[in-house]
């Protein structure tokens, strides 16, 4: 009796392991062409490999729950001809990279009206995963221009949208309240390489300690000596700093035109209104020394004409109810570029300077709050991508990040916001949100994909200059 092995066969470029899930098949059963025989579970999907031919079984050579590679023999067929090992593996692997696309991706593919095909070309190793369906939709152009992609998703398409991750890694936070806050030149170059590697798509800075206010060219050149050593580690990061001092908006926005036109930036920000940003005194009270962030109308149109100038996204800081009414005003306008982003900023106990309870901003992080600025967006027909982000608070002990995730929106960590218990770094942060999404069932966004999924151009090559 001729016997032949049947083997693993190649599952796409890049993919070399996968899990044994399930048997269909058992010793002494006979199987026809295209019936399936084992499920197999890859880091992309989970997929069904069929035979290549009618064939008898004669015996199962790895278990259910064993890891295997390309190659490994899984079973041998009986009363075959010697020759079907190669003829299986080609048809097999032809087969099997038809069949690569997990279930829930499919039923995705078919709610969307989508060719899977399609989504294969442009999906990362040709694997089809429930994230690539969204995120191939959000890239398309849309036949009719009056109707939004994500107008057209249903409510779990719009679950599986992959998470874009921002972690702002310093800030007002000081080293005396939490040691792991970077402030110099290098470390937070480490912390950036490390957040991203973690799971961060974008990384939002602050200048290093003693720098703000320095004059533009100075601070431009201390920004970029950080930007380009973290684009020589992770090409695709999508980097942003704060705004610098000055009298005027364009005084305070000039290091970022040059960050610009150095080929360093992608995103831009403006902050669409005003407040008083306030700490406690030593009875208890909004200190008398609480700083009023200004931010006329002349000064957000300043920051939207940079924006287009220079071909970058915008992230839109919303501390406010009256920010985000201020915002939907120039997106109703057609004013605000691609790639606008929107963060949801809610007031923590200890407000953004973390110094006392009970002195804050803007809204709490609770889940009606969240629904207001919601309701604001559906009122509006504004269907920007959003953040939710907590200053002065722990985001993952508040609602509002699980209900963010579950509503299609994204998540904004780092030191810059985080006050709670313990002292963590960037990274365990960054590393808190990517288990929250894995916990709701959403993709974590790479740098590559947040930038395709907010339509931000490519950078230029004088960053590497």
């Amino acid at each position: 009796m001729n016997e032949a092995e049947f083997t693993l066969p190649e599952l796409s470029d890049g993919l070399r392991d996968a899990e044994i899930v399930q048997w269909h098949v058992a010793p002494g059963d006979t199987v026809s062409t295209g019936q399936a025989l084992v499920s197999i579970e890859t880091d992309k999907a989970v997929a069904e490999i069929p035979s290549p031919r009618d064939a008898h079984i004669a015996r199962l050579c790895v278990a259910e729950g064993d890891i295997v590679s390309v190659g490994a023999t899984l079973l041998v067929f009986g009363n075959a001809p010697l020759s079907v090992r190669s003829a299986s593996s080609a048809a097999a692997e032809s087969n099997l990279k038809q069949a690569l696309a997990s279930p829930a991706a499919r039923q995705l593919v078919r709610e969307m009206r989508l060719e899977l095909e399609a989504i294969r070309d442009s999906a990362p190793q040709g694997a089809v995963s429930p994230g690539d369906a969204p995120l191939f939709a959000a890239a398309a152009p849309a036949h009719d221009p009056g109707t939004s992609v994500r107008a057209t998703m249903s409510a779990s398409a719009f679950a599986t949208l992959p998470v874009i991750i921002e972690t702002a890694i310093n800030g007002a936070t000081q080293p005396a309240r939490n040691p792991h806050v970077p402030v110099t030149v290098e470390a937070i170059t480490r912390d950036a390489i490390a957040c991203l590697r973690a799971g961060a798509a974008i990384v939002h800075t602050h200048a290093p300690l003693g720098d703000f206010g320095l004059p533009p060219e100075q601070a431009a050149a201390r920004y970029f000596e950080s930007y380009r050593a973290i684009l020589a580690a992770e090409p695709d990061a999508l980097l942003y700093p704060t705004i610098g001092g000055g009298s005027t908006m364009s005084e305070r926005l000039a290091h970022i035109d040059i960050l610009a036109g150095a080929g360093v930036l992608r995103i831009g920000l403006m902050d669409p209104g005003s407040m008083i940003l306030g700490w406690a005194g030593a009875d208890g009270a909004p200190s008398h020394d609480s700083f009023l962030y200004i931010n006329t109308f002349a000064d957000m149109e300043t920051a939207l004409a940079q924006a287009t100038r220079h071909r970058l996204g915008i992230s839109l800081a919303i501390y406010e109810p009256g920010f985000l009414r201020n915002a939907l005003v120039y997106w109703r306008l057609g004013r605000l570029p691609p790639g606008a982003m929107i963060k949801f900023y809610f007031g923590g106990d200890a407000g953004y300077f973390g110094s006392g309870q009970g002195v804050s901003f803007g809204l709490p992080p609770t889940a009606k709050a969240l629904d207001a600025y919601l309701e604001m967006l559906q009122l509006a027909g504004c269907e920007l991508p959003w953040s939710v982000a907590v200053m002065g608070g722990d985001l993952f002990e508040t609602p509002v990040a699980r209900l963010a995730l579950e509503r299609g929106g994204h998540l904004h960590t780092g030191l810059e916001d985080h006050l709670g218990s313990g002292q963590p770094d960037n990274v365990e942060l960054t590393r808190r949100a990517v288990q929250l999404c894995n916990e709701v069932g959403r993709p974590v966004a790479t740098a590559a994909q947040a930038a395709l999924m907010l339509e931000l151009p490519r950078i230029t090559a004088a960053a590497s200059g």
